[in-house]
């Protein structure tokens, strides 16, 4: 059995991609529209996706590593997966990356991502920008809250068109009940059961 979960892992990952439209200008578009019909009177526009990062916890990789001690996070007292993650207004991802160290900033962690170093070469299309909380920095591309009182309207705004990206990671623990304790299976195979659960 547990040999055919894994093909059936596999043929899942092989088919099915999640890639960001970066340089799909009608993709861009339509999740603009998205974001834009749940802001009150569209005031809310330009957003094309929402970011934020998400620990899935894991037995200590053990000998399966050089360097188990990478994987441990001190503040929570476990081993980790740090996924920085992109999702649309219907809370479906559209951009996933798990290649740093659980302790990685989620602002570093996405800087130095293959999508991370495309927006900040500009490669994002104008108006277009994703919205990320107070550990990511502000730049053309993403937008964070201002943290000022006269800005609490737009930080309100912000924060609501953030959302879907909190509630993405909650369905998605929700769904996969494999996800609701340590992930046991062999290491190298733990990413690529995170990514089949974002998939689906």
């Amino acid at each position: 059995i547990y040999a055919c979960v894994w093909k059936g892992i596999s043929a899942i990952n092989k088919r099915l991609h999640i890639k960001f439209p970066i340089d799909d200008i009608a993709a861009l578009e339509e999740l603009e529209r998205d974001f834009r019909a749940k802001s009150p009177y569209g005031v809310w526009a330009g957003q094309v996706g929402c970011i934020d990062g998400v620990h899935f916890s894991m037995l200590n990789p053990g000998a399966a590593v050089d360097n188990p001690k990478r994987y441990f996070v001190a503040r929570k007292n476990e081993c980790a997966i740090l996924c920085i993650a992109i999702c649309d207004a219907k809370r479906r991802f559209t951009y996933y990356d798990m290649n740093k160290a659980p302790t990685t900033h989620d602002s570093m962690a996405w800087a130095s991502s293959p999508l991370g170093v495309k927006f900040a070469n500009g490669e994002l299309p104008q108006p277009f920008f994703i919205n990320g909380d107070a550990a990511f920095s502000l730049s053309n591309s993403l937008i964070t809250p201002s943290g000022l009182k006269e800005l609490d309207a737009f930080d309100f705004e912000q924060s609501s068109q953030r959302m879907p990206i909190e509630c993405a990671f909650g369905i998605l623990v929700r769904r996969w009940g494999i996800l609701w304790r340590d992930l046991e299976v062999r290491f190298d195979r733990r990413t690529l059961l995170i990514a089949v659960c974002m998939k689906l």
